[in-house]
């Protein structure tokens, strides 16, 4: 059975407010019916590396929160830590960064919650039936919500293809222990013809797995983040991409999974089809976009929305995959797929357009 997904387009009139139209994605996806009075609502967003301008602006989050509030709930912003060093790999840093962005009470009046603790270890083991993941290891105060609404900014990603509501509920939700679960099959690799040794990798790198004589190597301390592979101003880092890309894909779905089983009633997922780089918003900088700005998603599927969102792009740029041509050993279909496969949801879907 297709899923519903609404979509708003971004141009439509300069003297109608987009705010307006991601009201009308919600009272479509029946918000007053799947959030309750005095319920804790976690509003799963990614608030953006220092340094990295395409992710979700927080006005945008507005009709989101008042929605929220409108029928009694609690709403609060939550994201998790990386694995990776940054601006957002402690709780104090990452709250520092997503006051930075705007993401603070004083522009939207809700609370802020890092939801894995001080450095990642709040966390929860939930059963999952996957494939390759039996146990997900989740951000407690995120699982602890009373229920969950996913805000996510589509855009390409260097390990999946791209990354949408499926990625933001998996790899976003994980605590730090689940984000290695997932990334521990990818391990790069150091070209060392290209490698002039000036140790940025290692200054990047928060486990301490480069060594040097004279040329980088990686080490089996490596978490297999990938982020060393962002920073390398010489390409000499790679990843071999061979079964451990589709591992990483299916790792994500099913972390997925277990995320949208742990609570009763479905989520709404909104995905922001804006400002899409062709890198997650994890990097401290961004590329210009794919393709021009399309607009807003709402569903309560997330494998739909997602499906929805790829299929939009790749019409906007000519029936061509723009993430494929960043990163053409990866093929992001076969997230729907495996998706599908493990009753994630469904990829087959019913677009209403909102005026």
């Amino acid at each position: 059975m297709a899923a519903d997904v609404y979509f708003a387009k971004l141009h439509s009139g300069k003297t109608q407010s987009p705010l307006d139209k991601i009201r009308k994605l919600l009272q479509r996806c029946e918000v007053k019916k799947l959030y309750r009075k005095d319920e804790l609502v976690a509003v799963k967003i990614h608030m953006g590396e220092m340094g990295n301008t395409a992710f979700i602006r927080p006005i945008y989050l507005r009709p989101v929160l008042e929605a929220l509030r409108e029928v009694g709930a609690k709403p609060y912003l939550t994201d998790t830590n990386t694995l990776y060093t940054g601006m957002r790999w402690n709780s104090v840093d990452h709250l520092h960064n997503a006051a930075l962005h705007g993401f603070n009470y004083g522009t939207l009046q809700v609370p802020v919650i890092i939801a894995d603790g001080l450095r990642g270890e709040n966390t929860v083991p939930v059963p999952v039936a996957g494939e390759l993941v039996k146990e997900a290891k989740l951000a407690a105060d995120i699982i602890h919500a009373d229920a969950l609404l996913v805000v996510s900014h589509f855009k390409g990603h260097s390990l999946v293809g791209f990354g949408g509501a499926l990625k933001n509920l998996a790899m976003g939700c994980a605590s730090r222990a689940g984000k290695l679960d997932m990334h521990a099959v990818m391990r790069p690799r150091v070209e060392s013809s290209l490698c002039t040794a000036c140790r940025l990798c290692a200054r990047h790198c928060q486990a301490g797995a480069f060594e040097f004589a004279p040329k980088a190597a990686i080490t089996d301390k490596c978490v297999g983040c990938a982020h060393c592979i962002g920073v390398c101003p010489h390409q000499a880092i790679k990843h071999d991409w061979n079964q451990s890309a589709a591992n990483v894909q299916k790792k994500i779905v099913e972390y997925a999974k277990a995320v949208v089983e742990s609570f009763e009633r479905p989520a709404i997922y909104i995905n922001f089809l804006l400002s899409m780089s062709p890198d997650c918003d994890c990097w401290d900088g961004n590329d210009g976009p794919v393709t021009g700005d399309i607009g807003f998603l709402a569903a309560t599927d997330p494998v739909a929305i997602d499906k929805a969102a790829f299929d939009l792009v790749v019409a906007a740029c000519g029936g061509k995959d723009p993430f494929r041509s960043h990163y053409p050993e990866v093929d992001g279909q076969l997230v729907f797929a495996h998706a599908v496969r493990m009753n994630v949801g469904t990829a087959d879907y019913k677009l209403h357009e909102i005026k």
